[in-house]
């Protein structure tokens, strides 16, 4: 009987072992980046940006006296580092194969192996794979340190794949459609571009930045705005406040539009084009232009860009501009009173070529008249002012089409209150 307990004892020991060689592991705190040899074994891979900061452990196994053996692979034999009550390694750690046996009261409880790495780029730079008028891709050429390993159990040599981050830039800024691939496809640059690029292996454990300038650029961007001239008429619809920078404009006849360039790239071809409605347009192979606009209509500018070197090219298209047809209106009172509203009689009125307004008193007498659309009636006749009462109004007025003609005529009535 107490031989085959003794069986039993050691079966349950054996099982014990086994069990708690599961929670064996070698552990570290500030490795920037972990990874698993390619041998069956699978052992644990540690990268370090510093080596002599490196820590490693394992977890603290129970037992009533653990010992904790750390050994160093060294050419196939491991060569004892360390043995303590204490699971961390207690002297500096360097760049190879590192082993911990966990014993209790000298039994094997499990044991663990792991290597220890410090990345290093050698040399980074980039270059262009292609550049059209769309696109340009970009590559980077690097050269790092050599990592090598073997698995202990039959020194098969074995290399660490580096896993490699980028992050891109450019100044001027371009957008990248992957800004984290080793060769990007961005957008074609249209003026002179610094290219950088960083790259960190193994979530930085090393890293190492590289400048490609592009001096060349193939595209071009077309970029306009216009500005645009009016009559500065008062009491002219529609009222517009702004006459500069714009991609679109609704107005009266007459008008001047003049183009402002704020294009991009190695530009030696211009050609411009003003399109209505109906299809007729204007061609003109110049840089800048002023193109006056008179007949009302929906216009479209569209002006093209070339770099005649690189064939690239780039067209914009602006508008609408619409131009109103000719419209004329007059109030039947007003109140010259000073007290800034109504004070004046005016016509209302858009793209008016010719104008002519007279006003009588009731005697058909005329005490007013103008061929400036903008100028009003103030209620003063020869200076002092107007009686109250009704006075009447003959306006005509030619537009810039064809037959555009308006006549109004009627009653108007001068109130000053109390």
């Amino acid at each position: 009987m107490n031989t085959l307990f003794k069986y039993i004892l050691i079966l349950l020991l054996a099982s014990s072992s086994l069990l708690s060689a599961q929670i064996v592991s070698i552990i570290s705190g500030n490795a920037l980046a972990s990874g698993n040899a390619e041998y069956p074994k699978k052992d644990t891979l540690f990268f370090f940006a510093n080596i002599t900061q490196a820590e490693l452990s394992v977890a603290p196994v129970v037992g009533s006296n653990v010992t904790y053996t750390w050994e160093k692979y060294d050419k196939g034999i491991w060569d004892e580092v360390m043995i303590s009550n204490d699971p961390n390694l207690a002297t500096d750690v360097t760049e190879g194969a590192y082993r911990v046996s966990v014993k209790d009261n000298g039994l094997l409880v499990g044991q663990d192996t792991c290597w220890t790495f410090v990345p290093e780029f050698i040399s980074l730079k980039v270059d262009t794979i292609y550049s059209n008028c769309i696109n340009i891709q970009l590559t980077t050429i690097d050269s790092v340190k050599t990592l090598n390993y073997v698995d202990p159990a039959n020194g098969n040599p074995y290399t660490v794949n580096y896993q490699l981050d980028y992050a891109w830039s450019s100044d001027p800024a371009s957008a990248a459609t992957v800004e984290t691939d080793a060769q990007p496809i961005m957008n074609a640059p249209v003026e002179p571009t610094t290219y950088i690029v960083e790259v960190k292996a193994f979530k930085g454990a090393s890293s190492l930045s590289a400048n490609f300038v592009y001096d060349e650029p193939k595209a071009v961007e077309a970029d306009f705005t216009f500005d645009v001239t009016d009559r500065g008429n008062k009491n002219e619809l529609p009222v517009n406040t702004k006459f500069t920078g714009l991609t679109e404009y609704t107005g009266s006849s007459e008008i001047s539009v003049s183009l402002n360039d704020t294009s991009k790239g190695f530009i030696d071809s211009y050609i411009f084009e003003i399109e209505n409605e109906s299809g007729v347009s204007i061609r003109r192979n110049l840089q800048l232009i002023e193109e006056s606009i008179k007949e009302f209509g929906t216009y479209y500018m569209y002006v093209t860009v070339k770099n005649s070197k690189s064939d690239c090219f780039d067209k914009q298209k602006l508008g609408p501009i619409k131009i109103e047809d000719i419209y004329l209106d007059l109030p039947n009172v007003f109140t010259p009173d000073g007290d800034g509203m109504n004070d004046k009689f005016a016509a209302v009125y858009r793209s008016v070529k010719e104008f002519k307004m007279i006003i009588f008193n009731r005697w058909g007498r005329k005490v007013f008249q103008t061929t400036d659309p903008g100028e009003a009636w103030d209620g003063k006749i020869g200076g002092k002012n107007a009686a109250e009462g009704v006075y009447f109004y003959v306006v005509t007025a030619k537009g810039y089409n064809k037959g555009e003609e308006r006549k109004r005529e009627g009653p108007v009535h001068l109130l000053r209150g109390k």
